[in-house]
């Protein structure tokens, strides 16, 4: 159900704060010096070709989260890139799951969705997010065995999309009924479930299986993207691109970045990506140089994009204010 559209100044205002402090922070921890060091020694142009993989990323998320939203919504393309890039850079700056929130935000602030809808859409999210991971596991784990670190991290993943999925495919066709049935016999914890089942409503991709295909597949396209990132890191250090380990880094990364407990996944990412390229035998100062590499090519367009448009978006209320 669509709503009257609404512009929040204090929702921009706070946004814009938080990525500038958070930056300034994430600026001062990255490891500039020693990427600088080795980006002297490798070809730019290929460095290049990551940037722009690991930013067309935005573009496919958008396309995505337009898919997911209620079709009664009629959302603007331009409208979800501003949400899925403003939220992007939040997400790989600030952890502990601020990203998310902020998306659900800008969702009923930008796109003047319920905030139903609008959890709905993130829960959506969330499972795409993690059914590509598997996407990738299970490809990995066709080239290469995949070391022990990472098959606990597989479990873990498997159990809570398998959990995901089902609780909201119940949800998303049985939601009325469910809802009519804890209402019969009302309490304050009934009707507090009620409302999280009212939510089944708004999940029509799982209800239409076109949808469904389409959103799948443009979930593994930003996998896809990435593993392009990666190849296009190792071919600007004169390796030659390997699919199995590119498919191992992706994996790594998407596995020990499950839960954001570091300021733009510092540490947690390099030495993910680092761990996986001793894995398959590259020497550690390469292991290292890759990672620190890849990382910073990852966020440069995420923080970027996202930090400027928060920026335009604050200098427009601004300027009508």
């Amino acid at each position: 159900m669509t709503r009257v559209r609404r512009r929040s100044p204090l929702l921009s205002f706070a946004i814009w704060v938080a990525l500038t402090t958070a930056l300034l922070v994430a600026l001062r921890t990255l490891p500039w010096q020693s990427a600088v060091q080795e980006m002297a020694r490798v070809r730019s142009g290929w460095i290049g070709a990551a940037i722009l993989a690991n930013a067309a990323i935005l573009v496919v998320w958008a396309t995505e989260w337009r898919l997911l939203a209620p079709a009664a919504a009629r959302v603007l393309w331009a409208s979800m890139f501003e949400v899925v890039s403003t939220m992007a850079a939040v997400l790989n700056s600030i952890p502990f799951f601020a990203g998310e929130a902020t998306g659900v935000a800008l969702l009923v602030d930008r796109v003047a969705l319920a905030r139903g809808a609008a959890v709905s859409m993130l829960a959506l999210d969330q499972l795409l997010s993690g059914l590509s991971k598997l996407a990738v596991l299970g490809l990995a784990a066709a080239f290469v065995p995949l070391p022990s670190w990472l098959r606990a991290g597989v479990l873990t993943l498997i159990a809570a999309v398998s959990v995901l999925l089902v609780v909201l495919f119940v949800i998303a066709h049985r939601w009325d009924r469910a809802r009519a049935l804890l209402l019969a016999r009302p309490s304050a914890p009934r009707r507090a479930l009620a409302r999280v089942v009212s939510a089944g409503a708004h999940l029509e991709a799982l209800r239409e299986t076109r949808r469904a295909r389409w959103l799948v597949l443009l979930a593994v396209s930003k996998k896809g993207m990435e593993l392009a990132a990666v190849l296009a890191v190792q071919a600007a250090f004169g390796l030659s691109p390997s699919l199995s380990s590119g498919l191992l880094v992706v994996a790594s990364v998407s596995v020990a970045t499950l839960a954001p407990i570091a300021p733009a996944n510092v540490g947690v990412y390099e030495a993910a990506v680092f761990a996986a390229y001793r894995y398959t035998g590259v020497a550690p100062d390469a292991a290292l140089a890759l990672a620190v590499t890849q990382h910073l090519c990852f966020l440069l367009p995420m923080l970027a994009t996202g930090y400027v448009t928060a920026s335009l978006r604050q200098l427009a209320m601004t300027r009508r204010s």
